[in-house]
């Protein structure tokens, strides 16, 4: 899976969470490719290792008190 602009969009909607547009970019940029390995192997991230890694990134812009699902 490769992140999109719509589809962080979507994630960032269905988490109520508002970031900084600095992050956003750096979020795409990271995840909105493909990955290399130290053997230098490229590969794809799962849908999964994208929404893990943006759970714990997000969290710091969560408001306090409020329950989160993500829906896919």
């Amino acid at each position: 899976m490769i992140l999109t602009k719509k589809g962080l969009r979507k994630i960032l909607e269905n988490m109520r969470v508002s970031i900084p547009e600095t992050l956003e970019r750096e979020l795409l940029v990271q995840y909105g490719g493909y990955a290399a390995d130290d053997e230098g192997h490229i590969h794809e991230y799962t849908e999964q290792d994208i929404y893990e890694q943006l759970r714990k990134r997000l969290r710091v812009y969560e408001k306090s008190g409020s329950s989160s699902c993500i829906t896919f």
